[in-house]
């Protein structure tokens, strides 16, 4: 019986295993087929390509470009797109809904007219390149198969994605501490500046010594960004005050300023906005005319840095679209600036750190404590690592199962007066449930949170159910 039971084990797992084989292919194919009709799209279209990579900023970044282009010429961007098989899609016109097998079938489907459509109206295309690792197709030699962008810009290179590189270097036998994975991180993004035209522009985070050195790289023009006084845009200060946040730069010869009354943004954003104010100038923009029009233009994508209105007068500052190290640091500090009676994070773990989970969430963590009254922790990266140093100090926090555990504790913790932060990598802790239920008017979440349409709502219901399952 042992023996029956060990093969009927045995083919249940071949049986598995072919079945997953055959769904890897099958998704390939599919994959290589929308990049092929993508590039007839794109030989119709002919737009103007500015592509932008970094392990933080990517968004915000595309969305500063086109901002401060938008007076000037017509923009389409790469929005929720930044996959090897987003961007095909994108470029199509084509959206998935609910992401299962019959979906992408019908989007095959739909993807053979689309070439010979009209093409868009945009003479810009800015495309948001992300990668998961150096391997193909989630590397950044995929994505330049099909997109040939003439203005690059590199925001930044962090540990997120850290996980996939690790295992990559060990494969090459090379020692995959801290120092190699960022250098492997920078030098697989970095291949989008090193393909770069002689006729484009390279835009480079002057701060980061990974980045920088591909100023020596690339035949493109170079345009730096950052804090330092030789960067072509310098972010000489960020401001923060009841009419919101204002960004000063500088270049050899302009100063200007930015407003932005309806956020409160942390000065990591600044960064973003530099880096935009370069592609103006580039495109022959004073710093002037480009500020004003970053300043008219510029729209945040949900779940990045809103304010909310909570229930019984609190504020709700709302950064749950996802997170990582430095950005969520800046939220972090932002905190002490803003009025309030006290200042409370629901965190979410930061994923895909690899080896540098620990270190990191602990580093964030010695911040959460330093700003924080309380804080609510969802996840087990934060439960193992940040949780210690709230007990170690007697500060209050709370471990929460979920988004939904996390949201019935605040409801019954906040007062009058309180400011929330709300932050966490994206996909599956989905900390918007949190927000929807603690917001004021919770009518407007279709239009003001993160991760909208059929997919995230049957994403929701998913962790719902489960959560009813161990009550």
């Amino acid at each position: 019986m042992h023996a029956i039971l060990s093969l009927q084990k045995l083919h249940d797992l071949k049986r598995s295993t072919m079945s997953h084989l055959l769904k890897k292919y099958l998704g390939l194919l599919l994959l290589h087929y929308l990049r092929l009709i993508a590039r007839l799209k794109l030989a119709r279209w002919r737009p103007h390509i500015i592509g932008i990579t970094g392990s933080a900023g990517k968004t915000s970044t595309m969305a500063a470009v086109a901002a401060v282009l938008a007076d000037s010429h017509q923009v389409k961007t790469s929005e929720k797109a930044n996959s090897e098989s987003g961007i095909p899609l994108n470029i199509l016109g084509l959206y998935p809904k609910l992401y299962t097998t019959k979906d992408w079938l019908s989007l095959g489907v739909a993807a053979i007219p689309a070439p010979f459509r009209p093409t868009p109206i945009a003479d810009t295309y800015v495309v948001e390149l992300g990668i998961d690792g150096p391997t193909s197709p989630k590397n950044m030699s995929f994505h330049l198969g099909l997109v040939h962008p003439e203005i690059g810009v590199f925001t930044a290179v962090n540990t997120v994605h850290g996980q996939y590189f690790e295992s990559w270097l060990q494969s090459q036998g090379i020692v995959p501490n801290r120092n190699n994975v960022l250098a492997a991180i920078a030098e697989e993004k970095g291949k989008l500046i090193t393909k770069l035209p002689k006729s484009g522009a390279a835009i480079l985070n002057a701060d980061e010594p990974y980045i920088a050195k591909y100023a020596r790289k690339t035949r493109a023009t170079i345009y730096t960004f950052g804090s330092k006084k030789s960067a072509t845009v310098q972010l000489l200060e960020t401001t923060h005050s009841s009419r919101g946040t204002t960004f000063s730069f500088s270049t050899k010869d302009a100063i200007g300023n930015v407003n932005f009354p309806q956020y409160l943004l942390p000065a990591h954003f600044g960064m973003s906005f530099a880096a935009a104010l370069c592609v103006g100038l580039h495109s022959n923009l004073s710093l002037s005319s480009a500020c004003r029009s970053l300043k008219k233009n510029f729209v945040l994508p949900p779940g990045r840095a809103t304010l909310i209105e909570g229930k019984h007068n609190t504020t709700i500052l709302d950064s749950s679209y996802n997170s990582s190290p430095e950005p969520l640091i800046d939220f972090l500090e932002l905190l002490k600036e803003i009025p309030g009676k006290r200042k409370i994070a629901l965190l979410g773990d930061i994923r895909e750190l690899g080896s540098a989970s620990a270190s990191e969430h602990q580093r964030v963590g010695k911040i959460a404590v330093a700003t924080c009254e309380v804080a609510f922790l969802v996840g087990p990266a934060m439960h193992a690592h940040v949780l210690p140093l709230f007990q170690k100090t007697k500060k209050p926090a709370f471990v929460c199962s979920s988004a939904i555990d996390a949201a019935e504790k605040l409801e019954d913790y906040l007062q009058p007066g309180d400011t929330l932060l709300v932050k966490g990598s994206q996909n599956t802790l989905l900390l918007e449930i949190a927000i929807e239920r603690l917001m004021l008017h919770p009518e407007q979440a279709e239009a003001i949170l993160c991760r909208r349409g059929k997919f995230w709502d049957r994403e929701r219901r998913k962790l719902q159910s489960k959560v009813k399952i161990f009550q």
